[in-house]
């Protein structure tokens, strides 16, 4: 018997719901020995392959719309260079201006 999509997404919710799900306790992310997004507003990373090398690098925004990167390194081991700018074509530091 084939349920309609809506059933099935109805079912699963209902299951997830139903459990108690458990968090582990936040960390501070860290690059070249340096914690991410020191000294700013709300700082948020995403994993993004920003300079085209085919690994995922940090991106990091924040509330006044400042955006810095810590580029992944070629270790085998997950490791991230320092927090640098974002620079524009221009060169000049990528700022969304968000205040």
């Amino acid at each position: 018997m084939k349920l309609p999509l809506l059933s099935v997404l109805a079912f699963t919710a209902t299951t997830v719901l139903a459990q108690s799900p458990t968090f582990a306790k936040p960390v501070r992310m860290q690059a070249g020995g340096k914690f991410l997004g020191g000294g700013r507003l709300y700082p948020s990373p995403v994993l993004h392959d920003l300079d085209g090398d085919g690994r995922a690098d940090i991106v990091v925004g924040d509330l006044r719309g400042r955006l810095t990167v810590a580029k992944r390194t070629a270790d085998a081991t997950p490791t991230f260079a320092a927090e640098s700018n974002v620079l524009g074509a221009d060169q000049k530091q990528v700022d969304l201006q968000n205040w």
